[in-house]
């Protein structure tokens, strides 16, 4: 040792590999974040499609159910006005009977179900 200066440093390469190892373990710590980070935001990206897919799949029943109880209600509305039709009909059937002299017992009551 020329110059006589302080002995008791570490050699450079110790120094080397402490800060070696220690950018190391940044590198390595940085990569299984960024792995667990890439993995939960997969894992959010499927849960979102499958919630998308889900909300889709509802809006069609929806719409399909819209549509059935469109068409029950169309169909219901054309049988009132069918039974209606028919009861005028038969009204007007009872009256000229009854002008030709015959005579037609009172209609039952129809009992609501």
């Amino acid at each position: 040792m020329v110059g006589g200066g302080v002995t008791a440093t570490a050699p450079w390469w110790a120094a080397g590999s402490v800060v070696a190892l220690w950018l190391l373990r940044e590198t390595w710590t940085a990569f299984l974040s960024r792995r667990k980070e890439r993995t939960e935001t997969d894992a959010n990206v499927d849960l979102i499609k499958g919630l998308s897919d889900r909300v889709s799949f509802l809006d069609q029943r929806v719409t399909a159910q819209d549509e059935r109880l469109q068409a029950e209600m169309l169909l219901r509305l054309r049988a009132q006005e069918e039974a209606s039709a028919l009861r005028t009909r038969v009204r007007q059937l009872e009256s000229t009977l009854r002008g030709l002299g015959a005579v037609i017992p009172p209609e039952d009551p129809v009992v609501p179900a």
